[in-house]
């Protein structure tokens, strides 16, 4: 079996991988993930399949090779916003402002090749913010750990505390949905059980 590769820098992605046992190394991707074309902010789920396919692309061609994506979809009154990682602290502030007491929803892309073979596929999940104070939401943003995650939060940290329901796979969140992925590993030949021998 050719080695496998995560195709991300993702501490989050490396630990759900470790987690599951299975045995990787981790080139991250070095690709530019561009910014969401109108007709992509309508389609969240190609967007994030897209940005997976690109990093997927961007490691060796002889490995089993992982790319992954998430983002976060809100939908306003203004229509619907893709919420990525924000930019500085006054960002992730109007991030978690805007999505308080509402649902959004969190798009996983997943992309697994090897050679001139590919496999795409995506999940989604929905999450529903409790309302929380703007003090609340200072003292988070203050922790520093929105700062490099998509939608300005971490369901697996601190920012459980945001959340007031989770519909769906809770590691898609995380960044990374394990059962879809190890669906696309079988078309690989690779059962990720075996590892647990």
């Amino acid at each position: 079996m050719p080695p496998i590769v995560l195709a991300s820098a993702s501490p989050r992605r490396s630990q759900l991988l470790r987690d599951l046992g299975v045995p990787f190394q981790i080139v991250p991707s070095h690709a530019v993930e561009p910014l969401p074309s109108p007709a992509e902010i309508q389609n969240p789920a190609a967007y994030v399949e897209k940005l997976a396919q690109l990093k997927a692309q961007s490691a060796d061609n002889q490995s089993i090779i992982i790319g992954a994506d998430t983002t976060v979809v809100l939908e306003t009154a203004a229509g619907t916003e893709i919420l990525g990682k924000p930019a500085d602290e006054a960002q992730a502030r109007l991030m978690l402002q805007k999505m308080r007491g509402k649902t959004h929803r969190v798009y996983s892309g997943v992309c697994v090749r090897c050679g001139t073979k590919e496999r795409l596929s995506h999940q989604i999940t929905r999450v529903t913010f409790g309302d929380f104070s703007d003090e609340f939401i200072a003292a988070y943003v203050q922790t520093g750990e929105p700062m490099d995650k998509a939608g300005a939060y971490a369901a697996q940290g601190k920012g459980a505390l945001l959340i007031e329901k989770i519909e769906g796979d809770y590691f898609n969140v995380v960044g990374l949905p394990l059962g879809k992925l190890s669906v696309l590993l079988r078309d690989f030949g690779v059962d990720v059980a075996s590892f647990w021998a």
